[in-house]
């Protein structure tokens, strides 16, 4: 069997293990992103390159890059992944892997049988893309699996890169397909800490960071600061946790107002990109969060909290 089918087949079981853990989120469509551009780079190297004509071989290579580079279409659609406009964002997604295959398509449509250019500003694009994809893992739990991310893409469309850049070797796609199965496989072996002991904010907020990436933890984390600053609430959202506006660690029990305000601006911030039982189950041993954003006890383990009315 082809190693490229063999490869495809393995990502496609360990996303199929991760699908729990992103059902009930917008992470929905980079999961499916990725499911297709796995399989797409599989399939397009199931044709072999020799005894191809020139105009094959070109018409070839074009539709091997065009699936090379749909490995950026799921970290893209992932800085997106926000409610409402996530569904439109889809479309940028597409748009974006239409621009970087045009030279591809202009070879098989407008110039059959000739070579196309991806150097210059596209190479250097991609470069970018790359940067933006990792980094974006980096900063949270999954630093890991940031890293061989970026590997993966750097391997799958490195003939296209500045020519620096590029490695002359046949086993390019394998090892880029490589690289993304051990980034899922890091993603599903890694550990959770034990947050157990933790505010219930702050054990929402780091699954968050850890599942959404850094662009978007620093984005929540301005829009409460920000929220913070302008009420003139006593409390700041830092990256690992919630803390007083002097960094000083927040009193176990908050002020009645302060309490209700942070939740209900907290879970409907949250309530973008996850829904209701996303946010109770990491919650189900503590409290569970009403539609207005109070905590609600659990028989399990009752406890008094305000219950007013924004």
């Amino acid at each position: 069997m082809n190693i490229g089918i063999v490869l495809a087949l393995i990502a496609t079981a360990l996303l199929v293990a991760a699908l729990p853990r992103v059902r009930g989120t917008t992470l929905i469509s980079p999961w499916c992103w990725l499911l297709t551009a796995i399989w797409a780079i599989a399939l397009v190297h199931l044709t072999p390159h020799e005894g191809l004509s020139a105009t094959d071989r070109h018409w070839h290579e074009a539709i091997q890059y065009s699936a090379h580079s749909l490995i950026f279409c799921p970290f893209m659609s992932l800085l997106g992944a926000r409610r409402p406009q996530n569904r439109m964002w889809e479309m940028v997604v597409i748009t974006l892997w239409f621009i970087l295959v045009l030279p591809a398509l202009e070879a098989v449509i407008v110039r059959p049988g000739q070579n196309y250019d991806t150097q210059g500003i596209r190479a250097w694009f991609m470069m970018i893309l790359i940067f933006v994809s990792s980094i974006n893992i980096i900063l949270g739990r999954f630093w890991i699996c940031g890293i061989l991310i970026g590997c993966a893409q750097f391997a799958l469309v490195n003939s296209h890169l500045p020519s620096w850049l590029q490695i002359q070797s046949t086993a390019m796609v394998p090892w880029g397909l490589g690289f993304a199965i051990a980034a899922l496989i890091a993603m599903l072996a890694l550990r959770k800490p034990d947050r157990s002991k933790m505010r219930v904010e702050d054990q929402v907020w780091l699954d968050y960071r850890d599942m959404f990436g850094g662009m978007w933890a620093l984005r929540i984390r301005e829009r409460i600061n920000v929220a913070a600053k302008m009420n003139d609430w006593d409390l700041r959202l830092e990256w690992d946790k919630f803390t007083a506006a002097d960094g000083t660690p927040l009193p176990d029990t908050l002020p009645a107002d302060t309490q209700r305000i942070l939740h209900l601006n907290f879970w409907n911030l949250m309530r973008k990109f996850v829904n209701q039982s996303w946010i109770d189950e990491r919650l189900k041993s503590r409290a569970s969060v009403d539609r207005d954003g109070n905590l609600q006890p659990t028989p399990i383990k009752p406890k008094t909290i305000s219950r007013d009315k924004p």
